[in-house]
């Protein structure tokens, strides 16, 4: 098989029709999976936020909640929980696809679908809704956008790109390194009058997150910047983060897309944007090993870049074409073949029968408050599918989260609750192989979960 043959669409109205119909499907497979699909352990955390809408919260910026506060109330929880993130998701790739520049760029769609379809946190983020849903989509936003100011600059585009940098900025702290890795790629923004109203503009709708930090006492800042801090350093943080990498860029073409980096010649600002913000993703999260464990997808955004080069770079030659074929096709079954895994019921897996662990907990608790002991997730999960009252006990050494701030504990004081510590053995719910182990508690305070009768 000649490899640039297949990548190469030579009738550009067959190629127009091509990824509308490729983007029509990606968002209905999407939402099909966010529908069928069993949840991400954190996911039903992030709706406990949109219970509770706020400026802030304990872990993260607050649009994640928007996200699914907007798909909830528009068709419910079973059919609008992740609606957003399939949107996003679409709209995501449709900015990346104009981002891209290249005056061919309609004869490779065949590489921008197979490019979409082969990075695995593309394919989760689509169907999943986390706080990187709306990052990754606000940050290609905000990039489509900076391209349009450099071509020509507005008040009005300096406002809107103002507030896509607040959006970032609302998804996840991430978004600042975008700003700052944009703004150190072009310092000549510095000197230009729109910048500073893109600037203020930006800093003043970020303003009441400011403030909810300040009337908090900076949970959120003290969480990330001391509290995940390991105690020592441990070289297992180093070693092990550039393999995670591959669960986020794809192990096939990882390394292609980083070759493609190191040999593309930046041409326009917003390529030498873009390799900024690949370069410094990949190495400020190297240096972040040395304060603790990194995880996988904070370094997500590095994914726009590595489509912008990898798009261009895949057509550079035969063997680089052969070799993006083979690297694209295969990854893109295995994940697949990973999605259809979840829609099959009844597997031995962390996102299967979530609704029957919440349900044999119901079945002795009742309409009765239950107490997690040192979990924010399990009691959002069990609220996720009985809609029953639940809260986090955190104990000495346990991290704090964002059930300190939720009302719900006043809620319950003076209840009779059932307090599953996993150690008590009062009351016992069997849940397949597993035994939940608890307590009632007849007169709840925080002070009554200490005291065993």
């Amino acid at each position: 098989m000649n490899a640039l043959n297949f990548l190469t669409t030579r009738d550009i109205s067959v190629a127009k029709r091509r990824l509308w119909v490729f983007f029509g499907l990606w968002f209905v497979l999407s939402y099909l999976q966010g529908v069928f699909s069993g949840l991400n352990e954190d996911e039903p955390y992030y709706y406990m936020y949109s219970l509770y809408p706020a400026w802030g919260y304990f872990d993260h910026p607050p649009m994640v909640s928007v996200f699914i506060w907007i798909g909830t109330h528009l068709f419910g929880k079973l059919l609008g929980f992740r609606l957003i993130s399939a949107v996003s998701s679409t709209l995501f790739l449709m900015a990346v696809w104009k981002i891209i520049e290249n005056k061919d760029k309609w004869r490779y769609v065949n590489v921008f679908i197979l490019l979409s379809m082969s990075i695995p946190m593309v394919s989760v983020y689509g169907f999943i809704i986390v706080p990187d849903a709306p990052l990754l989509f606000f940050v290609a936003l905000f990039l489509l956008m900076y391209k349009r100011f450099l071509y020509s600059r507005s008040v009005s585009r300096a406002l809107l790109l103002g507030v896509l940098a607040a959006a970032m900025m609302y998804s996840k702290y991430h978004g600042a390194l975008v700003l700052v890795f944009v703004v150190l790629s072009n310092v000549s923004l510095l000197k230009n009058k729109y910048f500073y109203i893109a600037f203020a503009t930006a800093v003043v709708l970020f303003i009441p997150h400011i403030f909810w930090q300040i009337e908090n006492d900076f949970p959120s800042m003290k969480y990330h910047l001391v509290q995940r801090s390991a105690p020592e350093y441990d070289f297992a943080y180093t070693w092990e983060y550039p393999l995670n990498q591959l669960a986020v860029f794809g192990p096939f073409l990882l390394p292609m897309m980083i070759w493609a980096v190191i040999k593309s010649k930046v041409k326009t600002q917003v390529s030498n944007a873009l390799k900024y913000i690949f370069w410094g993703f990949l190495l400020f999260f190297l240096i972040m090993t040395a304060k603790g464990h990194v995880e996988p997808h904070w370094t997500v955004v590095a994914i726009i870049p590595a489509m912008y080069f990898t798009f261009n770079f895949a057509v550079k030659s035969e063997l680089w074409a052969k070799y993006f074929v083979f690297g694209s096709i295969t990854t893109a079954v295995i994940l697949i073949a990973a999605r259809v895994l979840l829609l099959i019921p009844g597997l031995p897996t962390p996102y299967h029968n979530q609704y029957y662990w919440a349900d044999s907990i119901h079945s002795t608790a009742g309409n009765a408050p239950v107490i997690f002991k040192d979990s924010y997730q399990k009691p959002s999960m069990y609220t996720f599918y009985t809609n029953e009252m639940s809260w986090s006990y955190n104990s000495l050494y346990s991290r704090s989260n964002q059930y300190d701030f939720f009302p719900i504990k006043d809620a319950i004081k003076g209840k009779e609750v059932l307090y599953l510590d996993g150690e008590s053995t009062d009351v016992l719910i069997k849940n397949g192989d597993e035994l939940i182990k608890g307590r009632w508690i007849d007169n709840f305070s925080v002070d009554s979960i200490a005291v065993k009768k």
